[in-house]
């Protein structure tokens, strides 16, 4: 079956399947034509590429998480391999926030 994956930033490396996915299954997106690893449910996501352990997992052009293991193209990502960071990504956007701001504030 062929499965039609999402994504909207040429910077993902995972896309978000809209229905379930088995094993075997050829997913498209973003110009690629992936073999499903394993079965995906539906609205989970789907590694367009190997991704690294420690790389950072990026969906819509923004980065989720970091790879906790080495992730295969086709691979269901999810939290059994993905390392929450979410209080260090609040940190980063703040600090940059902040900065912006104080940027701006000086014109």
């Amino acid at each position: 079956m062929e499965i039609y994956a999402i994504t909207l930033n040429e910077k993902d490396n995972v896309a978000v399947v809209p229905q379930s996915v088995k094993a075997g299954d050829t997913v498209l997106a973003a110009d690629l034509a992936l073999t499903a690893a394993e079965d995906i449910p539906v609205g989970h996501k789907v590694a367009l590429r190997q991704i690294c352990a420690g790389e950072m997992i990026v969906k819509y052009g923004t980065a989720i998480g970091e790879a906790s293991c080495d992730i295969q193209s086709g691979q269901w990502v999810h939290t059994h391999n993905v390392k929450d960071i979410t209080e260090r990504l609040c940190n980063e956007y703040a600090a940059a926030y902040r900065k912006r701001a104080k940027e701006l504030e000086q014109r």
